[in-house]
Order: structure tokens, then sequence, then C-alpha cells
């Protein structure tokens, strides 16, 4: 990654509770080594982002290994939802970040190849959030947000009516697209569909 994106930092959400699954997410085998945790961790060391894995269960500390120079940080709204995780980060690095890239620990097809084909697409309107789409849903939780004044006064207003959709912010902000295959950006949630996913559904 270049130096163009020292303004970035990279967030992995993985503080979820994982109630339709039964168990935690982030602590599941991937395939291609490790668990879908340190399988992003270590997507992201491959593009030299600053990574923080922002979580509500300290077991994950033990998933962090010290050469992969990511910072844990705890939610401080525990399962209250992304949306309070975005207004944490919004509050805590306005001063010293641009721009955050978001990914949800339960994309478990997410790679190195697919985060750059979003940072090149941003480079176009870098003025906007980026937000992933495979053609039928908007995928709000792995995409490119600008940390700015506009963006956070409307999200502590989301947040101020006591409503917590994700995309609901998303919508009142300007954004644009970064379209990928549905099977790049599939969202893991219940048993079923793991089970799904796993026989090639």
């Amino acid at each position: 990654m270049k130096k163009k994106y020292k303004d970035f930092k990279a967030f992995i959400f993985a503080g979820g509770k994982s109630s339709r699954m039964g168990f935690d997410k982030a602590l599941i085998n991937h395939p291609h080594g490790g668990n879908w945790l340190n399988h992003k961790i270590k997507i992201l060391n491959n593009l030299k982002l600053d990574t923080y894995l922002l979580t509500n269960h300290h077991n994950h500390f033990e998933e962090v290994d010290s050469d992969s120079h990511v910072e844990v940080i705890f939610d401080t709204n525990p399962f209250e939802g992304p949306l309070h995780c975005m207004e944490q980060i919004f509050a805590t690095y306005n001063l010293n970040t641009k721009n955050v890239l978001i990914i949800p620990v339960d994309m478990p097809n997410l790679n190195t190849k697919l985060i750059y084909s979003l940072f090149k697409s941003w480079e176009e309107n870098q003025n906007f959030a980026l937000i992933s789409h495979d053609g039928i849903f908007a995928q709000p939780l792995f995409g490119i947000y600008p940390i700015n004044e506009e963006n956070h006064f409307k999200l502590k207003k989301k947040l101020s009516s006591g409503k917590k959709n994700f995309l609901g912010w998303v919508d009142q902000i300007p954004h644009k697209y970064f379209y990928a295959k549905n099977g790049d950006l599939i969202n893991i949630n219940s048993k079923s569909e793991f089970l799904n996913m796993n026989n090639g559904i």
C-alpha cells in the first residue's frame, strides 16, 4: 500500500453477539488458514494499513499476534450495533484520521485484491463514502468513510433520535457504490447460511 493511504485507519468490526450463529463467528476456521478474525488481520497487514480490532470479546486478544501490528479497542457501547461503533471511531480519531476502512469479521471471502480494488475505486471520488454493493443489496459494513464534520453531525443526529440503522445513516451522507460479485461479499449471520456456504449453495 502506497504512502498516500497513511491518513487511513482500518477497523475490523468483531464485537457482535453472534446470536443467530450460536457461537463466536470470529473464531470459525477459515479455509485459507486460521480463523475468520486472524484472516482479516492478515489481509490488512498485507496492505500495510494501521489496523484496529473493535470488539467486545476479551478472548479476541489471543488471536492478535504480536507481529500483526493490530491495536485492540473495546466497544464503549457493547452490543449496541455498528452505528455506535462508528460514533466511537469518529469521536476518537477525528483529529488525526481523514478516512477509515471498515470491514466486518463475518465476510469470509474478503481478500487483499478486493480491498485494493475498493481503494482504487475510492481514488476517483475521495470526498464520498464508498459502500460495497453486491448488485442486489448494499453492504455498508465493508466500505470507506470520510471522517468529517458533516458525516459526524448526521451520525450523532441519527443516534440521538434513537435510531441505530446503519444504512439509514449511509443514505444521509454523500456516498457512491463499489460493485463486486455477490460471492465476494457474502455475509454470514446464521448456522443455515454457514452450512449453505460450505455446501456451495
